[in-house]
């Protein structure tokens, strides 16, 4: 009951609503200042940008790409669009709009797709703010952080599959209680399942509470908030929005 509860508080009020509405009238943006542009390139004097140790990283197990279809809603409306930020090219230089680490940092979480970290887990990134995580055991796999909309999770599920071939999910774990998290489990289990035992559901302790009081009780300061934190009201480009910094945008689909 009390995750209904949280659906429709979001549905009427919510953090994905109010980002998505945001994002749809974007403010004017300008060009760099030559104080801007000259700190600019400090920064690329004082920093080791010639390291290339975290791309590496990022790309190790590299498995198969996102795929490039618009993930929309039953109503039409764009829930994740994976070539939102394909002007962030890796190796370019930062455009003088961008602080040179904030264009590094999309760069590096721009790296999509499905990922081995090691034997038997694997994670999907960049379908929604948020990581997917994948363990396969005997029984089938357990899903880790289904994101925040089941349309990006069920993509996300639906990639590892077509990679790793159909094993059913036999548990859920929320690691916290933000809404990238969980958001989207329906995308990936049947609440019947549930219901009828054959997959688990588990979160922290106090789980259910916290994301009440974030979705419910602070739900309106937290939509805002959330708004100024990742700059939904500015266009995707390199006078505007670059990334959210742990991921590159919020997805908006069904909570």
């Amino acid at each position: 009951m009390k995750l209904k509860l949280i659906a429709q508080s979001l549905a009427a009020a919510g953090l994905l609503t109010t980002l998505s509405v945001m994002a749809a009238t974007p403010a004017p943006t300008k060009d760099a200042t030559p104080a801007t542009i000259q700190a600019n390139e400090a920064l690329y004097n004082k920093l080791p940008f010639s390291d290339k140790t975290d791309f590496a990283n990022a790309h190790k197990g590299f498995i198969a790409p996102l795929p490039q279809e618009v993930i929309k809603g039953e109503k039409g409306n764009t829930v994740w669009n994976p070539q939102q930020y394909a002007f962030i090219k890796e190796g370019d230089k930062a455009p003088d709009t961008v602080n040179p680490s904030l264009w590094r940092q999309s760069q590096l979480i721009n790296i999509s797709g499905l990922f081995e970290v090691t034997d038997g887990v694997y994670q999907i990134r960049n379908f929604d703010l948020s990581n997917m995580t994948i363990i396969e055991g005997k029984a089938g796999i357990t899903v880790v952080d289904p994101l925040i909309s089941a349309e990006s999770a069920k993509a996300a599920v639906d990639l590892y599959y077509s990679n790793r071939g159909k094993k059913p999910v036999v548990a859920v774990i929320y690691t916290h209680s933000h809404i990238d998290h969980y958001g989207g489990v329906r995308g990936v289990v049947d609440e019947a399942d549930v219901k009828a035992g054959k997959v688990k559901i588990y979160g922290p302790q106090g789980f259910m509470g916290a994301a009440v009081d974030e979705n419910i009780m602070a739900g309106n300061a937290m939509s805002r908030r959330a708004s100024y934190m990742y700059g939904n009201l500015l266009p995707a480009d390199a006078k505007g929005q670059v990334g959210a910094g742990l991921g590159t945008t919020t997805s908006a689909g069904t909570v």
